[in-house]
């Protein structure tokens, strides 16, 4: 689960796309795809479980999303 990611890792549901943004810039290459730091399109509202679907298009400030970090 978790993007792909193998490893140990550290994953944060409900993060709103305008947080989601800068954390990945900062930590990684601001791409929710690749990386060490990954995304998924969650859900308002709902703790949503990150899942292996790839994230098919850049951030949006209008979603929110799980992300997971590997560390």
């Amino acid at each position: 689960m978790a993007g792909n990611l193998t490893g140990t890792k550290v994953c944060l549901s409900q993060v709103p796309g305008s947080a989601a943004i800068p954390i990945d810039n900062e930590l990684d290459d601001g791409l929710g795809a690749t990386g060490r730091l990954r995304a998924t399109i969650g859900s308002s509202g709902v703790n949503t479980n990150p899942s292996n679907a790839v994230l098919a298009a850049l951030y949006s400030e209008d979603n929110v999303y799980t992300i997971c970090y590997r560390i």
